[in-house]
């Protein structure tokens, strides 16, 4: 099974691409899902015609579908959207505010791609094309797992323990709702979902992200930070697709200086993304129904199949060298100034900008000692002794 997931900056025509990938992969013979995580659900429109909360059969190797990101919520959340609506209550709030405060920023996006892990068991599709959010919701969707990861392990069974030792207690001297083993119990579901997930999304031979962008220096700029921080996360982007490109035939002088500036960004983004370059030009009408979307798609990759993995490079690598171990992050467009690392316990902490990755060693690295970092020609070579050779420059 592949899933491809469509990113970019709000306005590029990810929902088009996606659209129009999918059609195609369909026409190739492959089991395709088009599958919308943007809460703004724009589906139905590309395709011209109504697409439910449900698998909604499009042709006869196509669906699509819209998710219903209450009933996400309702299967995932339900129980510690409940305690959190008590809680908040108890301390004043209306009914309709706790109701809507008990589900936080960006998890409709979290609920939504859980179930990719769904799809990926019941093996009933080749291929699913995920139509993400804006760039922004779609990275800090992407890193969930990596938070609740960190959560379990240093809070959550110190938690759990404490709350069933002190409630029996707790209850006669706290004025406020405890959670119980139910509360627990999902948090302790939803991180195996979470974790689940994470390992599908990060396998480059399963998923790949495709990131959409226009010709225009702040799509470019941020599409350049989005990659950089998928790599930092350990996510495999194998193409760019370059969307609204002015076509070679149209001559009028009103476009003349738009082709020269789109032609001058084109090369930017050839040299700055080490990744293949995918072609869509601007239509002279909407694209919009599965005949324009399929000519779209034949325009995009050609007689390529859609669904393969059109590069592979892994974006964090761990290897043993001569003098130790050598951790390998791949960070296109990052500088020294902005990247900042440190070892604390059995976690590597990479910050760049104002996104932070903790990173959990192998057993052989944590034990090692950090030897040194270089950021050079876009991949960070973070460096650590063998244990022994530590011990005996301690001795």
């Amino acid at each position: 099974m592949r899933f491809l997931l469509f990113t970019g900056k709000g306005g590029v025509g990810k929902t088009t691409v996606a659209a129009a990938t999918a059609v195609r992969c369909a026409e190739l013979g492959h089991r395709t899902l088009l599958m919308s995580t943007d809460p703004a659900h724009s589906l139905g429109d590309a395709l011209a015609r109504e697409v439910g909360p449900n698998e909604t059969p499009v042709t006869d190797r196509l669906d699509a579908i819209e998710v219903d990101v209450n009933e996400e919520i309702r299967r995932n959340w339900g129980p510690i959207q409940r305690f959190i609506q008590q809680f908040l209550k108890h301390r004043g709030f209306d009914g309709v505010i706790a109701e809507e405060l008990a589900v936080f920023p960006g998890m409709e996006e979290v609920f939504s791609l859980l179930r990719l892990k769904e799809y990926y068991v019941r093996g009933h599709y080749d291929v699913v094309i995920i139509d993400c959010a804006p760039t922004g919701e779609t990275l800090r969707l992407l890193s969930v797992p990596d938070i609740a990861n960190w959560y379990m392990e240093k809070l959550f069974h110190i938690e759990r323990t404490v709350f069933k030792a002190a409630r029996p207690i707790a209850k006669y001297f706290v004025d406020a709702p405890l959670p119980d083993d139910e509360v627990f119990d999902s948090a302790e579901g939803l991180y195996r979902n979470l974790i689940g997930m994470k390992e599908l999304l990060s396998d480059p031979e399963v998923s790949s992200v495709r990131m959409v962008v226009n010709p225009e220096k702040m799509v470019i700029k941020e599409s350049q930070r989005a990659y950089t921080f998928l790599n930092l996360f350990g996510f495999s982007c194998d193409a760019v697709v370059v969307n609204r490109l002015i076509p070679e035939r149209v001559s009028d002088p009103f476009y003349a200086r738009w082709k020269e500036i789109q032609e001058e960004y084109l090369r930017q983004i050839q040299e700055s993304f080490p990744l293949p370059l995918l072609r869509s030009f601007l239509w002279d009408r909407e694209v919009v129904g599965l005949g324009p979307l399929s000519e779209m798609a034949r325009q995009i990759y050609g007689e390529e199949d859609p669904s393969a993995v059109l590069h592979q490079e892994r974006p964090i690598e761990m290897r043993e060298t001569p003098e130790g171990y050598e951790v390998l992050l791949r960070l296109p467009f990052a500088s020294r100034e902005v990247v900042d690392l440190w070892v604390k316990g059995e976690e590597l902490v990479v910050k760049f900008k104002n996104h932070k990755r903790n990173i959990f060693l192998p057993r052989a690295l944590a034990r090692a000692k950090l030897a040194g970092a270089r950021l050079s020609d876009g991949v960070l070579r973070v460096r650590f002794e063998k244990a022994e050779e530590s011990d005996g420059a301690k001795g």
